[in-house]
């Protein structure tokens, strides 16, 4: 595997972003994993390399470039600095939005032609948690080069504001994918359902699931609540996405 750091240009300064691919050469489709809001650590690069294993050019951008280069919330169970770990967290979130993961989702698109081994063409996209919203907005803002995209335990995708995500899917017209855990105080089982009936009127073709007997994080290798069973089928559902649109 080839693993790279590249900085990207945007309006708003330097996005720095980690890249993985195969070593055997490309060019290859391109996948682009928005971060969750603990920010970009091992356990996001792990799910990078895992699917750069299956044929793919993965790119990871640092989301809270604006405000630092480097984030990685601390321990925030049963720990002393885990009140002050979440606030710094929950405030780098506040200064995200959709608009601006949604631009700066444009400005890697539209840095991929300099990538030799990327392939022309649409890409995917994958979110977690904070970044269900991220991928949401994105697609409904590029539905030219997004192909599919798949959201994981995705939240604030129905809010009260303007921008929010249930007001954008009309403008979407990729295949998306989106999975959520049974038991999450971050997304009660009511809002899955309504949000899975503003899909089905939706013009673009999707999927919702609700993975029994898991909790918010259960993909990840790091936030406690690993469900095994269903991160593997959370790799299976979305390769066989990447397969159907990029491959």
């Amino acid at each position: 595997m080839i693993e790279r750091a590249l900085d990207i240009a945007t309006q708003d300064g330097a996005l720095n972003t980690y890249t993985v691919r195969p070593d055997d050469g490309g060019p290859l489709p391109v996948v682009i994993m928005l971060m969750d809001a603990p920010g970009v650590r091992e356990g996001l690069r792990e799910i990078c390399r895992r699917i750069a294993q299956s044929g793919y050019y993965v790119l990871l951008p640092n989301l809270y470039y604006r405000s630092t280069r480097e984030f990685v919330c601390g321990p925030t169970r049963n720990h002393p600095d885990g009140e002050a770990n979440l606030k710094r967290m929950f405030g780098l979130m506040e200064t995200l939005s959709n608009a601006k993961v949604a631009a700066d989702t444009g400005a890697l698109l539209d840095m991929l032609p300099t990538l030799p081994d990327a392939r022309p063409g649409k890409v995917g996209l994958v979110g977690y948690c904070m970044s269900g919203a991220f991928v949401t907005a994105a697609a409904a803002a590029h539905p030219d080069r997004i192909g599919c995209f798949a959201s994981y335990y995705g939240t604030r995708l129905i809010t009260d504001k303007p921008d929010s995500p249930h007001l954008m899917l009309g403008s979407i017209t990729a295949e998306g994918y989106y999975a959520f855990a049974e038991h999450d105080t971050y997304v009660p089982q009511s809002d899955v359902a309504k949000f899975e009936r503003l899909l089905a009127a939706a013009p673009f073709p999707s999927r919702v699931e609700t993975e029994m007997g898991t909790h918010h994080g259960y993909a990840f290798s790091d936030r406690g609540n690993l469900h095994e069973a269903a991160r593997e089928k959370h790799y299976e559902r979305m390769l066989a996405l990447f397969r159907r649109h990029l491959s």
